[in-house]
């Protein structure tokens, strides 16, 4: 059902031999209108992180645990809102066929939905990060 209000599926991009995947939880407003994974305000700030840490963006590939925008109408807005596990388990196939596509050295989980995805359970991220 996450694709009925959502405007478009949002794939992982990046080269086909990155050594390193990023995995957000989903696509966000801007993301979805456009397209392209990480380009919207959240997007913006991961472009830093690597940056400041040496690392090419263009180098790695992004995706998400969920594909396609799940939010809440609020006037003209929309409003993100959380996938639940079910939502995350729909779309955990895509996950993995970019895993085994990509062969990536390292993956990072850009939260705990993206955690999920990967791993098939919930992580505590705040206790696990100490």
């Amino acid at each position: 059902h996450l694709w009925e209000h959502a405007t478009q599926t949002v794939f992982g991009e990046g080269p086909p031999a990155a050594a390193i995947l990023f995995v957000g939880e989903q696509p966000g407003d801007q993301e979805d209108l456009r397209g392209h994974p990480f380009v919207g305000p959240a997007g913006q700030l991961f472009d830093r992180a690597p940056a400041e840490a040496g690392i090419d963006r263009a180098r790695t590939y992004v995706t998400n645990a969920v594909k396609h925008f799940k939010f809440e109408p609020r006037g003209k807005r929309r409003i993100h809102a959380r996938p639940n596990a079910g939502e995350v388990q729909a779309c955990r196939w895509w996950v993995d066929h970019e895993l085994r596509l990509i062969k990536p050295e390292f993956v990072v989980a850009l939260g705990a939905t993206a955690a999920l995805s990967l791993l098939g359970k919930a992580v505590p991220i705040t206790r696990m990060r100490g």
